[in-house]
């Protein structure tokens, strides 16, 4: 995490810059660059995870340089009072596929003039195409903090680059929990026209978080995107 940061520096406006971190989990990267002189506001999905972020912003005297709010990207308000926005830890591809574009121009309206956008979008998942199944006995997981029976199930289709992973948890009681998540994944060459779409020019594909430009053979990549009306810096 320090060593994407440290990433982040080099492609960022220097602080006090403000930055939008768009699906900021719980704000491992927010506080990290709130330490570092920069505005940031982040904002997730999950209840959960913002409380987590509100503690650790907290804990770190950082209630002025960072704030957390609870939003959804899908209807997440368009001001561009922003600098620059992140998109990491593969937020993109959780997103119905209709809805992937529109998240990006969301983000897009949300910079202002000469702003970037930052997303780090996965090539591939870890697993090779086909099927994996397996189980274990786990004290918890995401489905529920008892001991249990995790049986997993996990789908990648090279084809339509879509990766499904698949939880159910038996509990000792006999309840069943249960959680889907459906990745519809960009391929390399998609990028510049799904960001063309959002009114988005790419300016830069890195392989993963290095320095060294992007390829088809990567596994992820971060684009380096602004408005497209907007002048290079």
């Amino acid at each position: 995490m320090d060593g994407h940061v440290r990433r982040l520096l080099r492609l960022l406006p220097p602080p006090p810059a403000t930055v939008l971190d768009a699906g900021c989990g719980p704000g491992l990267y927010a506080v990290r660059l709130g330490a570092l002189g920069y505005q940031v506001h982040g904002v997730d999905v999950g209840p959960a995870v913002i409380r987590h972020a509100r503690r650790s912003s907290r804990a770190a005297g950082l209630d002025r340089q960072v704030q957390f709010d609870v939003a959804d990207l899908r209807s997440l308000p368009v001001s561009p009072r922003y600098d620059a926005a992140l998109l990491v830890y593969y937020v993109l591809e959780n997103l119905p596929i209709r809805s992937q574009v529109a998240v990006l121009r969301r983000l897009g309206r949300c910079l202002r003039p000469g702003g970037r956008l930052i997303a780090e979008i996965r090539l591939r998942p870890d697993q090779l195409p086909g099927r994996i199944s397996a189980w274990e006995v786990a004290d918890t997981s995401l489905l529920g903090d008892r001991r249990q029976l995790l049986l997993t199930d996990t789908v990648y289709d090279r084809r339509r680059n879509l990766f499904i992973l698949r939880e159910v948890a038996v509990f000792a009681d006999g309840s069943v929990g249960v959680q889907q998540t459906t990745s519809r994944l960009l391929g390399f060459d998609e990028i510049p026209g799904a960001f063309d779409r959002a009114g988005l020019r790419v300016r830069r594909v890195y392989d993963g978080w290095t320095r060294h430009l992007g390829s088809p053979l990567c596994d992820s990549v971060l684009v380096v995107a602004e408005p497209a009306g907007s002048a290079t810096r």
